[in-house]
């Protein structure tokens, strides 16, 4: 019976997962005209997801569109995003919905099923001497911009994935290498001598991924564009225009302590891994 039902789960989330779908329905979240029709929709969305703008620019009515109230920034005075160049820190607030270490190609995306960490990364890496695999679950209420969590350089991004799904609990158990599939930009950095890698991944209804270091748009797909730039820990790195999920990929030799558990609330800038001196 649960096997029934889990396929049905899977079919009714197929149609959903065409990205043409969700392009449209961000362009009905960056409507501004009727005002009305704007301002209920934002309206609506606050009460439903019960968001409180104590730490955000502005109220809600300043905001133009659902796509402009989503995206809402931090007020810098009241939520500022302090450096800590000794760790590795959170991009994003959100739920630390999995941290485990890793050492073959191999990461969880539920318990019983796993997906090649190495195709969701876009390249093959060597797994053997342990990496830290953290992902992070950012529901609609929470803050879709997202934060370098390190300072270090940029030396290449990859964009992969023709499909969105959920990234929900229901999705993520009823689809096999969900986040191999889905839409994703991955980001790779060179620090103290090794690679790290962040992956932004898109989800149902995300009307797109913008990355502040692409100006001129994401890769073609399944292709690694080289770059050569700065990133400084927790300026703006981009942002997902609805609920997401980003995936860190550290290699273990760089950790000297975890400092953060499966299943935390976690907020951007809180200390996830403690560097090696």
């Amino acid at each position: 019976m649960n096997t029934i039902f889990r396929l049905i789960g899977r079919a009714l989330l197929v149609p959903i997962s065409w990205i043409p779908i969700s392009r449209l329905y961000g362009r009905i979240m960056r409507l501004r005209r009727p005002r009305w029709l704007a301002l209920w929709m934002i309206r609506r969305f606050r009460k439903s997801y019960r968001i409180d703008m104590a730490e955000f620019q502005g109220q809600t009515d300043d905001y133009l569109s659902l796509s402009e109230f989503f995206l809402r920034p931090f007020d810098p005075c009241k939520r500022p995003l302090p450096g800590d160049p000794g760790c590795l820190l959170s991009p994003a607030d959100g739920r630390l919905s999995e941290l485990e270490l890793v050492s073959e190609d191999r990461a969880t995306q539920v318990k019983g099923w796993t997906y090649p960490l190495s195709l969701m990364l876009g390249e093959a890496l060597d797994f053997s001497r342990g990496w830290h695999v953290a992902m992070i679950y950012l529901s609609p209420s929470d803050y879709h911009r997202f934060h370098y969590p390190l300072s270090g350089r940029i030396s290449g991004s990859f964009h992969g994935g023709t499909r969105l799904f959920p990234v929900n609990d229901f999705s993520a158990t009823r689809v096999r290498r969900l986040y191999v599939r889905n839409e994703r930009v991955v980001t790779r950095f060179e620090f103290r001598g090794a690679h790290l890698y962040m992956v932004a991944v898109g989800a149902t209804f995300v009307g797109n991924i913008g990355m502040k270091h692409l100006p001129g748009g994401l890769p073609v797909l399944d292709k690694w564009q080289r770059l050569d730039l700065a990133a400084e820990q927790m300026a703006e790195m981009g942002h997902f225009a609805m609920g997401s999920t980003i995936i860190l990929a550290v290699p273990a030799a760089l950790v000297e302590a975890v400092l953060a558990q499966k299943g935390d609330t976690i907020r951007v800038g809180q200390p996830l891994f403690k560097f090696k001196i």
